[in-house]
This record gives C-alpha cells, structure tokens and sequence, in this order.
C-alpha cells in the first residue's frame, strides 16, 4: 500500500471514535425529543380527559354506572363471589344473572386497582378509581399506540400516532372523566394484540422471541374477550389478515405458529368467562378460526410438494371450502350465527327489523359530516396513507390496511363505532404525513445538498408554506377535541346540556338522591329502560329493565304501560306489584310549550314501536291523536294524571324528572 494511502487509512481510523460518539450523540438527541414529544402527548391526552372536572368528579352516560356497582360488590364480596352473583335489583322480578350476562374484565381491573391502590397506603376511594380509570386506559393506549406507529413507519409516525389517537373525538368520547365502561378496555386490547401479534410474525427476531410476543398476544386477547363484546371484531381481523398473506404471497409458516399459539391462549381464557363459555368456541367466527388453522395444517402438507406459482388456486379452493363449511355449520345449527347488534353491523339493513336496536342513538349509521367531525383531516389523510401503504405493501402495512378498512366499514355501519376507526387512522394518517412532511422539512431545513433548493418541484418557500398548511388543517381537529372534552357528562348535567340559569340542571341528582332517602326499600320503581343503572346503582332501588336488559318482552311491557290509557296501564302494573313509576319530560322551563329532544317527550315513538303498537294511532298528519293525548306516559308528564292512581310524590327543580306513587 502507497504511503499516501496508508496515512489516510490510520487518519479515517483515528477519527472513528469521534464519529462513533457523533453518531450516538444524534441518536440519543432524537430518541429524547422523542420520549420528550410522547410525554407531552401522554399529559395532553390526560388533561384533555380531565377537562369535564369542571362540573364535578361524576360517572357518566349509564352502562359505567352498572360497572361501578360490579366493581363494588367485587371490593365488598371477594372476586370468587362475582362468580354467583345474582342481582335481585335488576330485571324485576327475575333479576339478574351477573356472571352470565356481562364481562368481568374492567370491574375486576378497577377492583384490582383499587386494592393495590390501599395497599400501598395511597388514600383513594373506588368511586375515585373508577372516575380515573379511562383517563389511564387511554394514556396507556397512546402509548400502546405509538409503538405500533413506530413499528410501521418509524419514531415519527408513532408520535403522530400516538398525538392523533390522543386529540381523537371518537376516543376522548369514550375515555373521558367517568366514561368508566368496557371500550376503554376494549380500545386498550385491540391495539395492544395488533402490536404484539404482528412483532411474533416478524421474520427478523429470534424463535424465542416470536413465541414470547405470540403468548403476550394471546395475553391480550384473552383480555379483550373478558371485557367486551367486540372481540369478535379482533378475532375477524386477525383471521383475515391471515387469509390475505395466503393469497398475497406473503405467507409464512411462523405466521401459523404465531396465529395458533395466540389463539389458543385467548380462547384458554375465554371459555373461563361465564357469559363466553365452552360454547363461544361454536360461534361462528371462531368455526372459522378452527377451520382456517386445518386448512393451514393441509396446506402447509402439501405446498413442499407443489410449486408456489401453482399452489394459488388449491389454497383459494382450500379457503373458500372453509368458508361454506363455516356456513353450513351454522345453517345446521351447530354453529351459533351472528345476531343483535354483530349482525346489524354487516348488514345495517337488518337493523330498522328491531324498533329497540334501532332505538339507541349510537346505533344509528354514521354520516360523512360525523367523520368529519370526529377526524377532520386526519380522514383524509388516512385515505392517503392507504395509497402510499399499497405501494410498498409490507405484512404490517397489509394489516394496518386490513384494520383501517374494515373499521370504515363498520363505523359508518354504526356511529359507535368510529371509536375502533380512531386507531386505524391515527396510523395511516400518520404514515401519510411523515411521507408528505419529510422531504419539505429537510428542503426547509437545507437537509442535504440535493434538496438544498428544490424537492418534487417546489422550491424552498413553497415547502415551508406547505408545512403550515399541513399543520393548520390539523387544527380544527384539536380544537374540535378541545370542546368536545369541555362539556359536563352525561350525569352532571342530568343528560340535559343546556344551561339554565348559567348552570346545568341538577334534576336528576336530586330525583335519585330522593329515591335513596325516602323510598322503601323494596320500592319496585318503573321508568323506561334508559335510566336503570341509575335507579339501581345511585337509588339503590328494584327496576323492571335497564341497559343490558335482555327479555326484549319486559321492555316491551314496559312501553305498552306507557303508551296505553291509565286503566290499562295499572292492569300491567299491578301484575308487576309496581309501587312508583318515573318519568323524564324535557319541556323548556322558562316556555313550557316548548320541547327539548333528551327525555321521554322525544323517545315515545319509540316505545310506540317496541309496543307493537301503530305509531299513526298516535301521530298522524303532523298532529298528535287523541290516543296520544289519553296516554298513561302524555299525562304523567304533563301531570294531568288521576291522582286517585297516580299520586305525584316529587318534582325535580325543573320538574324534568316526575315520580308517582301507584295506587291500586
């Protein structure tokens, strides 16, 4: 070796320990700014939560409230007692199944807590726990959330992520102050299975380590199946997911033994819970999980004996005879088809067959102005993202593909449901900025002397101008998230959010607190189905239906007591042993003749219909009937009720909220 050359090589030598440290000084300077960044997401998704404090630390909406009184018979009882809890102040008078009519996960996460909480000597009431346990599930699931966005595009996209899932209307909506209810698990679960099922397919880590992330999914999914409802979507993901690596060329056998081994765990766990059980294994969508993992096993038997290129239409042929053998064990019956609420979000048309179904606000389909309202243009940018994600289709990419889609689908099925589409377009809209802002900010920068002047056509200025825009179409979103938050819940403004006087209306705080005080306590109270977790869990008090109620029939009776005259009203009261009944009228205090749309004065259509009754014999061109006028639910809440049957025993301050003493 020349001299000349031999010097430069012991000069780039010596001058390695100094790039060594350059190099570790940018990488430590970026993974700060990136923690720092994630901490100040994590504060404002928690403080963005809190913001409903204002009007005092209240549970909110009605299912959280029937949460919280699981999670105190759990503190009070033990956790094995859950496991025969019968509830005699539910569903008068058969009461209610607990264990086999609702999931265990977030109470006893709650209870867990909260006994870990005392424990440690920390001075916190349940209530207090379960008031604040959203605001952690949703911190926890942004952080969940930015690993998921790093895994698929890098650090940046997962802070994105994380920012847009933290600022998301449809998340905050169901993570907020006392929003205490199975979604904050069941967000929390999908995202954290998503993460951890797609790092156990990863060809690049070690077989140990792809087993370790497989049974932490499995981990996670068993969760979700203990704690809410639409684990089905998760269990439907991850078999789709599975089919299309099949038929994009991406499959691989470690991806068999990741799907195997983490449904096996989840469904170890699952057939514990007593409202899955064994049988939840003969659901339809788990038949098909089954079906699939065989149709794997077959095909993994044949494919070292057949090219790749001609394996494509035996392994369709193999899907698709899944698939039929699924619907054929549902059509004999062995199979439990989907049905209620899972059936009406494949095929909404089926939903307007069930008046009470389609009597729940957040069942209603979802409209574009709701998307945009709850994503603003983060929905575009999602749609972007998918473009950019097809063009360089990797496993996660297809996957994060597979989630956003289907969940499209299924929120503008069901507006509920944009809260699943929340994490799917926080990462596509994410992966889409970063590939859009990139090049614009090392031009804006003067990152590398060939972008210095020009990138995509456009010069510096130009870039900088496009950066702000970006940035101030985020805007609205934020602030859409801002007010949102800002408002009292459901409870504290006794679901009448409009201030009177310059404050909330407190009607039904003192309507319950009044049934705790002054009813007896085998009061069997009748009010429409909406407001019985609240007369059981605040009043302490016996109702015929409430939320979760199952016997459609109850509720039906209940609507025919209210839309019927009094005479006939009281016959099906008396069969009941009744002793009150409540109604909830929202007419304008200050112009009585006018209706605020909250309370039973809006949803008697509704009872109309679940009665089976002929809603025109009620309302016909454009006027109220007579029969409308001489029923039982028109006279309580105008109290013109005979008081020889109905005695009015308490008004609230703004006399929305009505109680009547039933006398025989």
């Amino acid at each position: 070796m020349p001299i000349s050359g031999l010097r430069d090589a012991l000069g780039r030598l010596g001058s390695l320990p100094q790039s060594l440290a350059s190099l570790r000084f940018e990488v430590d300077r970026r993974s700060l700014v990136e923690v720092s960044a994630l901490i100040l997401i994590l504060f404002v998704a928690a403080a963005l939560r809190e913001l409903p404090l204002r009007w005092g630390a209240y549970l909110t909406a009605y299912d959280p409230f029937f949460q919280y009184r699981v999670a105190e018979y759990v503190v009070e009882n033990g956790f094995s007692a859950w496991f025969s809890w019968h509830d005699s102040l539910s569903w008068y008078p058969m009461g209610r199944d607990v264990p086999h009519s609702s999931f265990p996960g977030l109470p006893f996460s709650a209870a867990a807590l909260y006994m870990v909480l005392r424990t440690l000597g920390v001075g916190v009431s349940l209530r207090d726990v379960c008031i604040h346990f959203p605001i952690l599930m949703a911190v926890v699931t942004c952080i969940v959330v930015y690993l998921l966005g790093r895994d698929l595009g890098g650090g940046t996209v997962g802070i994105f992520s994380s920012l847009f899932v933290a600022i998301s209307p449809a998340f905050i909506s169901r993570t907020s102050l006392g929003f205490f209810d199975t979604e904050n698990i069941g967000i929390f679960g999908m995202a954290a299975v998503s993460l951890l099922f797609l790092r156990s397919i990863d060809g690049g880590r070690p077989l140990t380590w792809r087993l370790l992330y497989s049974s932490l999914a499995g981990l996670a999914l068993a969760y979700l199946y203990a704690s809410w409802g639409a684990s089905k979507y998760m269990t439907g993901l991850l078999t789709l997911f599975i089919l299309s690596t099949l038929f994009t060329r991406r499959y691989d056998r470690r991806m068999l033994t990741s799907y195997c081994l983490t449904m096996f765990i989840g469904y170890l766990f699952a057939i514990s819970v007593p409202k899955l059980g064994p049988r939840f294994l003969l659901s339809v969508e788990n038949v098909t999980v089954l079906l699939l993992v065989a149709t794997l096993l077959v095909y993994e038997a044949v494919r070292t004996r057949i090219s790749t290129r001609r394996l494509i239409i035996p392994a369709l042929i193999l899907a698709i005879s899944a698939l039929g053998v699924a619907l054929l064990l549902q059509y004999v019956g062995i199979a439990k088809p989907l049905t209620g609420k899972f059936l009406s979000v494949l095929n909404p048309s089926k939903r307007p067959e069930s008046p009470l179904l389609e009597s729940v606000a957040e069942h209603k389909r979802a409209v574009w102005t709701s998307f945009f309202m709850d994503f603003g243009f983060i929905l575009p940018l999602s749609v972007f993202g998918c473009y950019i994600a097809l063009r360089g289709l990797d496993e996660r990419k297809l996957y994060a593909l597979l989630f956003y889609l289907t969940a499209l689908y299924f929120a503008g099925s069901m507006i509920r449901l944009t809260l699943i589409l929340s994490i799917p377009a926080a990462l596509m809209a994410s992966y889409a900025l970063v590939e859009l802002l990139t090049p614009h900010i090392q031009l804006a920068a003067g990152w590398g002397r060939e972008r210095r002047r020009r990138v995509m056509g456009v010069g510096r200025e130009a870039s900088m101008l496009f950066i702000a825009f970006i940035l101030i179409a985020t805007m609205p979103t934020i602030w859409r998230a801002a007010s949102t938050s800002y408002r009292p819940g459901t409870f504290a403004s006794s679901a009448v959010p409009v201030r009177i006087g310059g404050e909330y209306p407190q009607d039904w705080p003192q309507a319950l607190t009044w049934m705790r005080d002054n009813l007896p306590e085998d009061a069997i109270v009748v009010s429409w189905w909406d407001y019985g977790y609240w007369i059981e869990t605040v009043a302490g008090k016996r109702t015929l239906a409430d939320g979760s109620t199952r016997i459609q029939r109850q509720i039906a009776q209940i609507a025919l007591i209210m839309m019927l005259n009094e005479s006939r009203s009281l016959e099906i009261l008396r069969r009941y042993g009744a002793t009150h009944i409540l109604v909830f009228a929202t007419f304008n205090p200050n112009n009585p003749r006018q209706q605020w749309p909250f309370g039973d004065n809006v949803k008697w259509s509704w009872m109309v219909q679940i009665a089976g009754l002929n809603l025109t014999d009620y309302y016909s061109n454009r006027r109220y009937t007579e029969k409308f006028y001489d029923s039982t639910l028109y006279k309580l809440m105008t109290m013109t009720a005979d008081p020889e049957h109905f005695e009015l025993v308490f008004a609230s301050e703004h006399n929305f909220v009505l109680i009547y003493r039933i006398r025989y």
